[in-house]
Order: structure tokens, then C-alpha cells, then sequence
């Protein structure tokens, strides 16, 4: 009886790209992170990197050395973040410098008697496209140290509101992280869980302050 070879050989290999494409869908389930990268509070935090200076120089900074990806709800050892979108030129960021610094050394357990976990500070400093927004790392480092010959908003930097802060500041005066996070303004505050999730952002809470948030939401998790 004659046998068809060729029929045999193409029943083979359709069987193998099948089982190749069902492992490949099985291994995608089990890899593909299924919370979506953005900004809106239960997404997945954006990358935040580039040079952070740090009170005595300036290092490289990633967002994700802050973070715990394991984390996971009632640990209370996980540390979270607060980020701060700021423009040292930026009426509204000088404004707000003494509340950022007290929140600052208050949660990151600097000084007071905050029982919660530890959120950690960042600032990522930009350079906004507008009239007379002209900075440099040079200013940045005065806006958070509150000293130098530099200019904050027209007047020293030296003069800002409150003291000098004790959390990096990043440099983005390119806006590469500003872009990447879609924010349309400054000043712009988002509370990060130890494990990248954006679990509060001020543009989806304006009636509500960023030590308010800091202390419900890490208090309940």
C-alpha cells in the first residue's frame, strides 16, 4: 500500500508549530505583566532616571533602586515614594518648598514621631517652556540646598520659603522624564507603593494634600 510521505511530514510539522505557538501563549500569560505602564492611580509608575544631586554631588538615579518589586499590601517593612514634579523658576513649587521639606523630613523619618512606613522623596527638576524658566544644575542645587548666588522665580534662591531640603533632586531640564510622565505642569505630586504602583496623584485628588494622602493610604495598606 502506498504511503504519503510528503502528507505525513506536513501533518508533523503543523502539529510542532502548534504546540511551539501554544507554549509561546502559555509562557506570555505567565511573564506579561498585565497592570499597564502610566500615571493615573493602580497603573504601573513610568521610569524616572538620570543625574540626582544629592546634597554633595550628583549621582545616577533610577526610580526603580527605591523599589520592591515583591511588595506586597500590609508589609509594612515595604518603603514607598513621593514624587515631586518641580521647576525651580516655578511660582507655585516655591510657594509650596516649605511644605515639601517638613513633609519630607517628617515621613522619611527625619524628625517628628511618624509610626508608618518610610516614603522616601524625589524631585525631578525641570525646565518648563516658558518665558524666563531658565535653570541649570547649578540652580537646582541652590533650590534644594536654599543657598549660592543663583536665581529661584526672580529672586536668591537663597531666600526660598523654609530650609534646605534633604531628598535628591533629579535633573530633567531636558523634560524627558516630565514627557514620559505626562505631566502638564508643575508643581505635580504622585505617591508611589513600594512595588511602582501609583496609588495617588495630585491632578486626580486637588482637594486633597499630600501629607493627608501619605497618611491614609499607607496607614490602610
Amino acid at each position: 500500500m502506498k504511503k504519503d510521505t510528503e502528507a505525513d511530514v506536513r501533518t508533523d510539522t503543523a502539529i510542532r508549530v502548534a504546540a511551539i505557538f501554544f507554549v509561546a501563549i502559555i509562557f506570555l500569560a505567565f511573564t506579561t505583566d498585565p497592570i499597564k505602564t502610566g500615571t493615573k492611580e493602580g497603573d504601573r509608575a513610568p521610569a524616572l532616571t538620570g543625574m540626582a544631586y544629592n546634597g554633595s554631588g550628583w549621582t545616577s538615579f533610577d526610580m526603580d533602586d527605591y523599589l520592591t518589586p515583591n511588595w506586597t499590601a500590609g508589609d509594612p517593612t515595604g518603603q514607598w515614594l513621593l514624587v515631586e514634579f518641580m521647576d525651580t523658576d516655578c511660582g507655585f513649587c516655591l510657594r509650596d518648598a516649605s511644605k515639601v521639606g517638613q513633609n519630607s523630613n517628617y515621613f522619611m523619618k527625619l524628625g517628628g514621631d511618624w509610626q508608618g512606613p518610610v516614603v522616601n522623596f524625589v524631585a525631578s527638576a525641570t525646565e518648563l517652556n516658558i518665558q524666563g524658566h531658565d535653570s541649570s544644575r547649578a540652580e537646582i542645587q541652590a533650590f534644594r540646598d536654599k543657598s549660592g548666588e543663583e536665581t529661584c522665580g526672580g529672586n536668591s534662591c537663597a531666600n526660598r520659603d523654609g530650609n534646605a531640603h534633604n531628598f535628591v533632586y533629579v535633573d530633567d531640564l531636558d523634560a524627558d522624564n516630565m514627557d514620559a510622565w505626562k505631566v502638564p505642569g508643575t508643581p505635580a505630586y504622585f505617591l508611589i507603593q513600594p512595588d511602582g504602583i501609583v496609588a495617588w496623584a495630585s491632578a486626580e485628588n486637588q482637594n486633597e494634600e499630600v501629607a493627608d494622602a501619605i497618611i491614609r493610604l499607607t496607614l490602610e495598606a
